[in-house]
């Protein structure tokens, strides 16, 4: 049996080769969300299978949907995993293998200590053993004697205060062994661009007896952002109808090309999910697929949805990472978590490149206009790993990841918010004039065909001047972050930055060492 891998795949492979001649047995691979890391982290088990014949092969991943869609990508290689595995003594001598949850370890890291001896283990999205420190520990003990592991990860790090099992780290900052990138995915006709279209307005709400309101332009304080935000995504507050139609429009547009495209709404919370489903319906005169968690049929309506032509899927967290759905195209972003995990994880969902249509595939996502959210978008080509913090830094990054949107309490209402329609368009980092006339944002077709041309220029023209003006136009963003947060002046922060990285100008730096300034960066950020 054969499998055809990509460039990068293939790169994967020899950085693995490269592992065994240095008699290593564990690695980590960072590739960027819909570029098949499950394709050749499979071709590792496969060999190590074949060539040092491991007769065991666990997966660990974080949610038990994945369970099932790692066992079908499974056969592909001719290797039977038993998805249903309740942490039993072994087993069924059939089966090649076994996928469980980062929880089902931790419940029982001695058992999988037993079973793991001598075995290959795949640690899916790696990130998640930071998500609890038993998840770590327990990592730690049931893997310390397997055979080989490979940890991999599809998103950025969050900051953490505690170093993560198999992963290296070097000034604090963890050490993929290879990376494939979001912006070589996309210059490699792997991963689609996305243009992010932001929309502004103005939000109103009733907080302890008091009518606040403000634009998503207006400075405030954290805390007020994040209920702006919750005040705009409130389905009461009709600020929603106006994005809603604009993506509907955009999907119906898409499908022009490639009939059976979708759309992915992603929510803050279950209630939230099924009163966007119900706005959703009445836009799109259709009824959207809901997900939620407490659903127990969930991974069944998430199959159904990939293999039919329905327009909509509406879900909170159970899509935002991993599940595989080529054909969603056009996503919304409709839920109050801010951080660049989260993110990243959505968008992943809609990035996958397929065979049909041919040339150009752009995916388009819609969101507020909420600096936090603009930032994200403004920086989706680069990567950030993870880093140790410190404690407090962590129970910050924490906060940001509740979702807000819940029944409101009594002190605090939605009120009636207007939406102004598309305040920028972002691609590749860039915000995009793509009209004079504010018209032609209720056009799909028009903005549709410029935004295609764009990133037909992006895929065809970029070089590595392109490349590295990009990078130090995002240090010059980041280094005046850091001057207006910590005081510090411009040349005192570009000295640091030349003294970390010996070299005496930023101008000698290569494409490498400028991604890596852009880490440097964005930790003094978030130690501040």
């Amino acid at each position: 049996m054969t499998i055809n891998l990509r460039v990068w795949q293939q790169e994967a492979m020899q950085n693995y080769q490269q592992a065994l001649k240095e008699s290593r047995r564990s690695l980590l691979w960072e590739a960027t969300p819909g570029s098949g890391k499950t394709t050749a982290a499979l071709q590792l088990c496969r060999h190590q299978m074949q060539e040092f014949g491991r007769e065991r092969l666990i997966i660990v991943v974080p949610t038990t949907h994945l369970k099932s869609q790692w066992t079908q990508a499974a056969r592909r290689f001719q290797l039977d995993i038993d998805s249903k595995f309740r942490n039993r003594r072994n087993w069924a001598i059939d089966y090649h293998g076994v996928t469980v949850t980062y929880q089902q370890i931790a419940n029982h890291p001695k058992l999988y200590q037993r079973l793991s001896e001598g075995a290959v283990v795949v640690l899916d999205e790696i990130h998640h053993a930071g998500d609890g420190l038993s998840w770590g520990d327990g990592l730690r003990e049931a893997f310390k004697e397997a055979g080989f592991v490979l940890a991999l990860s599809g998103t950025a790090f969050r900051s953490d205060n505690s170093t993560i099992p198999f992963v290296q780290y070097e000034d604090d900052i963890s050490q993929p062994d290879y990376v494939y990138a979001y912006g070589r995915a996309i210059e490699d006709g792997v991963c689609r661009s996305v243009a992010f279209f932001t929309y502004g307005g103005e939000m109103a709400w009733v907080e302890d007896g008091d009518i606040i309101e403000a634009k998503f332009t207006d400075r405030l304080t954290s805390s007020s952002e994040s209920r702006r935000l919750r005040a705009a995504l409130e389905p009461t507050s009709g600020w929603m109808h106006t994005m809603l139609e604009d993506a509907h429009k955009m999907l119906v547009e898409t499908r022009r090309e490639h009939p059976d495209a979708a759309g992915l709404l992603v929510a803050a919370d279950q209630e939230h999910a099924h009163q966007l489903g119900a706005l959703l319906q009445e836009v799109s005169r259709t009824r959207p697929t809901v997900v939620v968690s407490d659903d127990r049929t969930a991974s069944n309506k998430i199959k159904k949805f990939a293999d039919s032509q329905r327009p909509w899927l509406v879900a909170v967290n159970m899509v935002s990472e991993g599940v595989d759905i080529p054909r969603l195209r056009v996503g919304v972003y409709a839920t109050t978590v801010t951080t660049r995990l989260y993110f990243r994880q959505f968008l992943g969902r809609i990035v996958r490149m397929t065979s049909q249509p041919e040339g150009v595939q752009v995916a388009y996502c819609y969101l507020p206009a909420d600096l936090r959210l603009k930032m994200l978008a403004e920086q989706i080509e680069r990567e950030q790993r993870h880093f140790i913090a410190a404690q407090t830094e962590r129970e910050e990054d924490d906060d940001n990841v509740e979702p807000l949107v819940r029944q409101p309490a009594p002190e605090w209402q939605a009120l009636r918010s207007t939406n102004h329609g598309i305040e920028s368009v972002i691609v590749h980092g860039g915000q995009l004039s793509l009209w004079g006339d504010s018209n032609l944002a209720g056009q799909p077709a028009v903005v549709k065909k410029q935004l295609k041309q764009k990133v037909a220029e992006r895929v065809v023209l970029a070089t590595k001047n392109e490349k590295k003006m990009a990078l130090s136009k995002q240090i010059k963003h980041l280094v005046a972050a850091y001057h207006h947060k910590s005081g510090n002046p411009y040349p005192k922060i570009h000295a640091y930055l030349n003294q970390k990285q010996g070299v005496s100008s930023q101008a000698d730096c290569t494409e490498r060492q400028l991604e890596r300034r852009v880490e440097i960066l964005r930790v003094l950020l978030q130690k501040i």
